[in-house]
């Protein structure tokens, strides 16, 4: 089975495994940050490109009064490879981040890995019969233009820390899905996925995956004629 990691876009109805996954566990939900954040990071890697090529020029033009032409243009061409070499590790390793980065809604629990370098993770799981309640936010106009919104669960467990992504500071009060689209509509699923586990908990096996692209009846008739075994 493909690697979850490495998926390049997660497809309805979400049949990948991931590590720690139990064996009557399924995915109902699988997600990144919108490409919007990795967009906003790669253009900061090429700002900070660019802001190392200004510099470079005026310390090159510098190194050639004091050393003569030929120091400066050795210096040049160690400069643009430095700098080449910057910008290309540097969009590798905010993309390789986006990539590996996921987060997911399970019929067991809320969780998510955060990559905060290529080869290392830490993860967060927040059980579903633990979640109080949920909300969702955005902040700025900005954010909202590029839909960068938050799906926040808030958990029975006692706080402890901050809120923040750092395994070291970790708040357990909160449980946080950042810059994603349309996470009001995904606290709704949840709202009521927790609702139906409840009610419905011998059926959860056949409970609706999330569909973050449709609403109401288009949903409901995409379910009807290609999925008919899920009922929500």
């Amino acid at each position: 089975m493909q690697n979850i990691f490495s998926v390049p876009k997660f497809k309805f109805p979400y049949e990948y495994k991931f590590p720690g996954q139990a064996t009557d566990e399924r995915i109902l939900f699988i997600t990144r940050e919108n490409k919007y954040a990795l967009f906003t990071k790669r253009v900061f890697v090429i700002v900070a490109g660019m802001s190392l090529l200004v510099a470079g020029v005026i310390l090159k033009q510098f190194i050639s009064g004091v050393f003569g032409v030929s120091i400066g243009l050795v210096f040049e061409l160690i400069l643009i490879s430095i700098i080449i070499i910057f910008v290309l590790t540097g969009w590798w390793w905010v993309s390789t981040l986006w990539r590996k980065s996921i987060a997911l809604v399970t019929t067991k629990r809320l969780m998510k890995f955060v990559y905060t370098t290529p080869a290392s993770r830490h993860s967060l799981a927040l059980p579903l019969d633990m979640i109080v309640d949920t909300g969702a936010s955005t902040k700025g106009f900005l954010q909202s233009l590029l839909k960068l919104e938050t799906f926040i669960a808030r958990s029975s467990a006692s706080s402890s820390g901050l809120a923040t992504d750092d395994p070291s500071r970790v708040n357990k009060k909160y449980f946080y899905i950042t810059n994603i689209k349309r996470a009001e509509d995904l606290q709704h699923y949840v709202s009521k996925l927790l609702t139906n586990m409840k009610d419905h908990k011998e059926e959860m096996s056949t409970y609706r995956p999330f569909i973050p692209h449709l609403k109401g009846e288009k949903r409901a008739e995409f379910i009807r004629q290609n999925y008919p075994h899920f009922w929500s």
